[in-house]
């Protein structure tokens, strides 16, 4: 039996899969420029960024993590750990807010949360 994941887990998979593909076409249209000999300045990096949408699907993915990040608080908020520890979890997630390495372990948790638990 798989994993039931909530809609904020679903959708933060479905935005991270959509970047990494849109990063991976960045990547390509660069190195075929490279390839033809086009040297390629920041207009010209902008310029394939835009092309492919790489800042939407950043932003997208950006999106989706802060809306998985608040369902997990949502989720654990009846836990016994959480209401005793209330005070030091909402530092925490204060954070995430801050800390890119911080943000991805809180992100890698949130995907572990099974929601039949929750």
């Amino acid at each position: 039996m798989g994993i039931k994941y909530s809609r904020a887990q679903v959708d933060y998979l479905a935005s991270k899969e959509h970047f990494l593909q849109i990063s991976t076409q960045a990547d390509i249209r660069i190195e075929n420029a490279k390839q033809d000999g086009v040297e390629l300045g920041q207009a010209e990096m902008e310029e394939v960024i835009e092309k492919v949408g790489l800042h939407r699907a950043y932003n997208e993915l950006i999106q989706a993590e802060n809306v998985l990040i608040n369902w997990t608080q949502t989720a654990i908020k009846s836990e016994p750990e959480f209401i005793q520890n209330r005070a030091t979890f909402e530092s925490l997630y204060e954070k995430a807010q801050t800390d890119v390495e911080f943000r991805g372990a809180i992100i890698n948790l949130a995907m572990r949360l099974n929601t039949e638990l929750v």
